[in-house]
């Protein structure tokens, strides 16, 4: 028998493999209220793969919610650019060129086992997970819903994406559903907007920078985060008008994981049901 001790209220970590994947190492914070009720929150890193600053924001709200916050890190040797990491490692090569690689080598499927391991290790009752992530975590996030429609999902934030998988089956892949290998349906797409997610945008994060992707594909979203989030929001619910898609918008604040953050944080504490919303400014 294996026995972790993680002790509560600070950051600990663990190594997770997967079947054939790559291993992660996998942060955590333990609630000291932990009990069978506690919930869990998973939490993806940008492109930095900086895992273990993204739980060090987590800590306190994990502390004051009962929730296990965990933030695996997909290091960029074995889950390189943004086809290994937030396009899903789906394909061996670089915006769906390339073979279709084995479901269970995934970075969704990982984090979706990696949820299950969590939760049956501590022995939790709630099947379901939240998921949130910034950046190239955001896009992550969107997209997992995507390639893992069955998964346990309680709600998804995706927030400061550079750039969206937009649920259309005439738009080529990455930046839609068009693809050879990949077999979307007009049903998968109507099951997709009827998801709880949540595009969360900074209204200052609106500056083309130098990790801004400016492709044709991308820029026929929009210029910037801001205007992409808002281009993704339009889509999914022009697809169906009940769809319980958010768009939340943060003010005064840039691309900062650390502040958007903060602002899931309040979202998840305080969530309300309008479509479009805007949180009190941050101090």
């Amino acid at each position: 028998m294996r026995i972790e001790v993680f002790p509560p209220g600070r950051r600990s970590f663990f190594v997770f493999a997967h079947q054939d994947a790559p291993a992660v190492v996998a942060y955590l914070a333990v609630p000291p209220t932990l009990s069978a009720r506690t919930g869990m929150t998973v939490v993806m890193h940008g492109k930095l793969r900086n895992a273990a600053e993204y739980l060090e924001s987590w800590i306190a709200w994990s502390v004051d919610n009962d929730q296990i916050v965990v933030a695996p890190r997909f290091d960029s040797a074995c889950w390189p650019g943004a086809a290994g990491y937030n396009l899903g490692n789906v394909f061996s090569g670089a915006n769906g060129r390339g073979e279709c690689l084995p479901e269970s080598r995934w970075s969704f499927t990982v984090v979706e086992a990696l949820h299950q391991h969590v939760r049956e290790g501590f022995c939790l009752e709630d099947e379901r997970f939240a998921l949130w992530g910034h950046s190239a975590g955001g896009q992550f996030v969107h997209r997992f819903l995507l390639f893992k429609p069955q998964a346990r999902l309680r709600s998804a934030i995706a927030s400061g994406c550079g750039w969206f998988t937009v649920p259309d089956l005439r738009v080529r892949f990455p930046y839609g559903l068009r693809h050879p290998s990949l077999s979307f349906t007009p049903a998968n797409v109507r099951a997709y907007v009827a998801s709880p997610v949540v595009i969360m945008r900074a209204t200052l994060d609106t500056t083309r920078d130098n990790d801004l992707r400016k492709t044709r594909g991308a820029d026929a979203q929009g210029a910037n985060r801001y205007a992409r989030a808002a281009h993704m929001h339009r889509i999914g619910t022009a697809i169906d008008p009940r769809s319980p898609w958010r768009l939340v918008d943060v003010p005064h604040v840039g691309h900062s994981g650390i502040r958007m953050a903060l602002a899931a944080q309040e979202w998840a504490s305080h969530r309300s049901g309008h479509q479009r919303e805007r949180l009190a400014p941050l101090a």
